[in-house]
């Protein structure tokens, strides 16, 4: 991943963003709430641009979802894959010692 072609994404993303907001399907109050922030807070940040990362993943959750999506399973498939690599490389661990780790460390019997 370019890190400068990502910061140009994102402040390209900032600046549609109140745009893609009125096009949305939410009104405004579906994004004060989601973030818990006063009206005229809302506004100044979006006015200046100064979302935290944050904020701006529960944005981006509810106002691109397709998009949120393809991402989500494009991290469980790297998740998946990892972990198939170390299950081939024997890097695993059989669930009757990691049953016995928890007993142990939770004090069961």
């Amino acid at each position: 991943m370019n890190t400068v072609a990502t910061i140009y994404n994102y402040d390209a993303i900032i600046s549609h963003l109140a745009e893609d907001i009125k096009k949305s399907n939410y009104k405004i109050n579906y994004f004060l709430n989601l973030l818990n922030l006063k009206p005229s807070f809302f506004y100044k940040k979006l006015k200046e641009k100064r979302f935290t990362s944050t904020e701006m993943k529960l944005i981006a959750k509810h106002l691109y979802p397709e998009e949120y999506q393809e991402y989500k399973d494009a991290l469980i498939s790297r998740f998946l894959a990892r972990s198939k690599e170390q299950i081939a490389q024997g890097e695993g661990l059989d669930f009757e010692s990691i049953l016995e780790d928890s007993k142990q460390k939770y004090g069961i019997v």
